[in-house]
């Protein structure tokens, strides 16, 4: 196989991440508008702050990953990216669990002082939630950087899925409980998946692979950059909140962020699945692994700045049919957040160009850049424009943050 043949476009891989993003849409849409009427309003308010709790813990202690173990297992072979494997992963559990047993610390801090209303069953099952996901999304991460690409997009659609009709099937029977047991089987189905993807690739494996010099340090600055971008995306709503805009404002924010990003993951997990085989042949032609790379974001974009352009246009009536016509004057801030969207594929790109590149220091400088426009931008826009202001703080940091990202790219280049 040429070095050109080794970094064509992976179609086939493309194809599947697509694929599994729109049966992750179907999952969500179902989450979103079934489980709703089936619980009720009061019920409804405990499950979503119970899977805000468990998949926000599972994204947070994984931020960074992705590049991480597609940068470091791509590149290698055989035995060695087996052993190698195995040891990055010994290495991230270790990390991972120090930050779950943190959090989990401060859960039952939390279920003491407010027994009467936080029971100790909730915050368990909430608990076991968070730690099977947080196992599902390293082993998802895994998958990636070993290349079984199947596992890393359906690691999300499954979730859903499972917790879409166990709750459906178990509250009736047992309410709340039955609806927060439904949350734990989602996250375990993903886990299951991943173990059964990850563990064939990692029987053999000896135990004593050394891991190359600065890969902690890689790891390290990608979890920062990756931290301070997230302010980015969800800062939204809290900076509605935090500036006294009112409730209606600050959920108006959250409606606009939350499709925004929903197209935004979609376009850099989508993208992810070529990262492996291009820093694979980075190592033998840059330019042309590079090359690959721009393409895969000009397919993307190629798909999402229409999918964007109609959801703006139609933003209104969308959201009165969705959510209902109390909701409709969330379409300023959602037609905002949209043009946020729209620069997925040029955020990913950058990231991506900085992992094959081995600069993690562009992606923190970028997400730093990004972090402080959005919060000068939140600062004067949100007391006199609410959600639109949030939403333009938003599109301000992600075109920020974009920028500076190729920007340092540049100049160590």
């Amino acid at each position: 196989m040429t070095d050109r043949a080794a970094v064509v476009l992976p179609w086939k891989a493309l194809a599947g991440s697509a694929a599994g993003k729109g049966v992750e849409a179907l999952t969500l849409a179902a989450l979103v508008l079934l489980v709703p009427r089936a619980l009720g309003p009061a019920d409804y308010g405990g499950f979503a702050v119970a899977v805000a709790l468990a998949t926000g813990i599972a994204t947070a202690t994984g931020i960074g990953g992705p590049a991480l173990f597609a940068r470091v297992l791509a590149p290698l072979h055989g035995e060695r990216r087996r052993d190698v494997a195995r040891a990055l992963t010994r290495r991230v559990v270790r990390t991972r669990a120090a930050m779950l047993g943190g959090l989990a610390a401060l859960a039952g801090a939390g279920a003491l002082l407010a027994p009467g209303d936080v029971r100790a069953l909730h915050v368990a099952l909430v608990a076991a939630a968070a730690v099977l996901g947080t196992a599902a999304t390293l082993l998802s991460q895994l998958c990636l950087g070993l290349e079984r690409t199947a596992a890393w997009s359906l690691r999300y659609p499954l979730e859903n899925g499972v917790i879409v009709v166990a709750a459906l099937t178990l509250y009736p029977r047992a309410g709340l409980d039955g609806a927060l047991v439904a949350i734990a089987l989602g996250a375990a189905a993903a886990f299951a998946l991943g173990i059964a993807s990850a563990e064939p690739a990692l029987r053999g494996a000896r135990p004593a692979a050394v891991l190359a010099p600065g890969v902690l340090r890689f790891a390290r600055l990608q979890a920062a950059g990756g931290a301070l971008t997230q302010a980015v995306h969800r800062g939204a709503a809290p900076a509605c909140a935090l500036a006294g805009a009112g409730a209606a404002a600050t959920g108006h924010a959250a409606i606009a962020a939350g499709a925004a990003l929903a197209i935004t993951y979609a376009v850099l997990q989508t993208m992810l699945v070529a990262l492996p085989g291009v820093a694979r042949a980075h190592e033998r032609d840059p330019p042309t692994a590079e090359a690959v790379l721009r393409r895969t974001a000009l397919w993307c974009a190629g798909t999402v700045l229409p999918i964007c352009a109609v959801l703006a246009v139609a933003a209104e009536p969308l959201l009165a049919a969705a959510l209902g016509e109390a909701f409709r004057p969330a379409a300023a801030a959602l037609r905002i957040a949209l043009a946020a969207a729209a620069l997925a594929p040029l955020w990913a790109l950058a990231n991506q160009l900085a992992a094959v590149r081995a600069q993690p220091e562009a992606v923190l400088a970028g997400a730093a850049v990004g972090a402080i426009v959005f919060a000068l931008v939140a600062l004067l826009a949100v007391p006199a424009a609410g959600a639109s202001g949030a939403a333009t703080a938003m599109l301000a940091g992600v075109a920020a943050t974009s920028a500076a990202t190729l920007a340092a790219l540049r100049r160590r280049a």
